[in-house]
């Protein structure tokens, strides 16, 4: 059985999907410490530099914060579809601890939302592409979809 916190209304039986997204930048900003911006822009061969990587990482935190806030405060929102690759383009230009600050702003919003998000809107439902997901299941997909780029950076940083 859930249960939430009757002081805040925060959730609890989700509780770590929420902390998931919390420490994205705190991880993300251990990944690239240190990293001078020619090693961030660096293309490795097949692969997206850690640049190419942060700037789509800002756009989907910016794009899945906003579909978040929408499943918890609207009947069945759809994702409004967008051109990942003009936008990821777009943002590259942007040094890469701008981009950082940014998906840390983005994601802090997200997780002060969710952070008052009891455990009963948790299945409230949406749309991606047509594809049906509850919040959880959204919210889930965020935290993981930003820890595999997390993991990715580091791969392409320890790549020479």
């Amino acid at each position: 059985m859930s249960r939430i916190d009757f002081v805040t209304g925060a959730p609890e039986k989700y509780a770590h999907l929420v902390e998931a997204l919390a420490t994205v930048a705190t991880r993300l900003r251990a990944t690239v410490e240190g990293k001078r911006d020619a090693e961030l822009r660096r293309e490795p061969e097949g692969a997206w530099s850690a640049h190419h990587v942060l700037a789509h990482m800002a756009v989907f935190a910016q794009r899945n914060g906003v579909f978040i806030h929408q499943m918890g405060t609207m009947s069945d929102p759809e994702r409004l579809p967008f051109d990942e690759e003009v936008e990821t383009k777009t943002w590259m230009g942007k040094p890469a601890a701008s981009l950082i600050d940014m998906i840390e702003e983005e994601i802090g919003r997200t997780v002060a939302f969710l952070s008052h998000t009891p455990d009963a809107s948790w299945g409230r439902p949406g749309k991606i592409r047509g594809a049906r997901r509850s919040l959880r299941q959204q919210v889930e997909s965020h935290g993981n979809h930003m820890a595999e780029h997390i993991e990715q950076i580091r791969t392409v940083l320890a790549t020479k």
